[in-house]
């Protein structure tokens, strides 16, 4: 180990995300992490090659089974992936992660992205990872042609490579090549680390008895049963081992405040047209009376308020002679009108038939009377050349008195604005008004 240390603190950049591959294919995911996070922070401080290392990273965190966190993580190397190579190996490990996450139409369609890429079956990482995703998906002849593949391009090197082999041997019905497979596993188990060094004698036992081979496969199981009470006995989590878990826990929470971020950004956007949707008129963009009935609640709560109901005299008419297209601009243009001059706290509404509502707050009647006034002058000065008449507004006014509820309050309202509307165009009429 103190060669290999020496060794490791004079690497490259890119040297130490081979020597990560190698310890994480020897079985020691903890020091490949630490080798992967050391290269990372390099690449990152010189703006090199990222994904690799985020590549790498989230592989590490499928195994653990953290797939929630792998997929983030696959996510961003996706988005930094310089080549097609990084981009097949996002793609397997999305996949990989989604198709556990139960997205399996989601997780094909990447899958069948990846295996487009003429070089998978050149780089024994890349057939490493498809035939992961091919045991996930229980297609376990492809996945053990694709894991043998990736030994004979990595020379034999690999416990975590061995043991995926006897285990997918393990649910086919053919021996054929097992005992070769036996025999490189076999010879794998000096380098192998305590965490798959049980799972890999527990399938070199279960390959025994497949072969037949009774004694050795007795001789597998007892060595499993040390191991396990040899683990039992292992010391806690190293010092340095910790701040590696610590160092890669900071890096992963940062990705994903970027993506809750963007999460809480897409959230924030769909309840804004769900606002929209509930709570708007889809001609002029104001409130719409569905509003107004949730708010009465509230504004009730002021005792002094005035309620305005408001008609545009001409709507019968111009839809009926000019059509809905005019109609619905003439409505706008009022509307509009209504936005400029009514005030910010005031609560404006379009209701039907091109009528409007507005109550506001803490208002006398001379204070109302000036901004219907206001109102009126400026619908006065809209350009009407093209309509057979100039648009004029009617209005109907109430002020509200104690014990007053909401439907009550708007049926007086509704009384004015009749009142005002049979009285002439333009007219303005308080409820109690002869």
């Amino acid at each position: 180990m103190s060669l290999i240390r020496e060794l490791y603190l004079g690497v490259s950049v890119m040297e130490k995300l081979a020597i990560g591959q190698a310890l994480q294919r020897q079985g020691h995911p903890k020091r490949a992490m630490q080798a992967y996070l050391d290269g990372l922070a390099q690449v990152q401080q010189s703006a090199g090659d990222e994904a690799a290392y985020w590549l790498a990273i989230a592989d590490l965190e499928h195994e653990a089974e953290q797939f929630t966190t792998a997929l983030s993580l696959h996510q961003r190397a996706l988005s930094l992936a310089r080549c097609e190579k990084q981009q097949c190996a996002a793609r397997l490990g999305l996949a990989a992660d989604l198709w556990v996450l139960g997205e399996q139409s989601t997780a094909l369609a990447l899958q069948q992205k990846a295996l487009t890429f003429d070089g998978l079956h050149e780089d024994p990482v890349l057939l490493e990872e498809s035939a992961r995703l091919y045991r996930l998906q229980q297609q376990w002849r492809p996945a053990l042609q694709q894991l043998r593949s990736a030994a004979a391009l990595n020379d034999g090197d690999g416990i975590v490579l061995h043991l995926a082999i006897l285990q997918t041997y393990l649910q086919l019905d053919t021996n054929e090549g097992l005992a070769d497979a036996v025999m490189l596993a076999k010879q794998s188990l000096e380098s192998s680390h305590l965490h798959h060094q049980e799972s890999l004698l527990l399938a070199l036992a279960q390959c025994c008895e497949r072969l037949a081979n009774y004694s050795e496969a007795v001789q597998f199981y007892q060595a499993a049963l040390s191991v396990q009470t040899t683990q039992k006995a292992t010391k806690k989590t190293p010092r340095r081992l910790l701040g590696v878990e610590l160092k890669l826990q900071q890096t992963i929470s940062g990705i994903e405040i970027e993506l809750l971020r963007h999460s809480n950004a897409q959230q924030i956007e769909q309840v804004r047209r769900l606002e929209s949707a509930t709570y708007r008129d889809a001609l002029t963009g104001l409130h719409n009376l569905r509003y107004l009935q949730a708010r009465w609640d509230e504004l009730l709560t002021c005792h002094s308020l005035c309620l305005i109901h408001m008609g545009v005299d001409q709507s019968t008419h111009l839809r009926d002679v000019m059509g809905d297209e005019v109609a619905n601009d003439s409505a706008l243009r009022i509307a509009n009108v209504l936005r400029r001059c009514c005030p910010e706290e005031g609560v404006l509404v379009a209701a039907n038939n091109n009528e409007f509502r507005l109550v506001l707050l803490k208002t006398s009647v001379s204070e109302v009377n000036v901004l219907i006034q206001t109102i009126q002058a400026e619908i006065a000065l809209l350009d009407c050349s093209q309509l057979p008449e100039a648009l004029t507004l009617s209005v109907g006014c109430t002020a509200f008195k104690e014990g007053d509820k909401a439907d009550v309050l708007q049926l007086r309202a509704d009384l004015a604005l009749y009142l005002a509307m049979r009285k002439g165009a333009g007219a303005i009429v308080w409820e109690g008004e002869a």
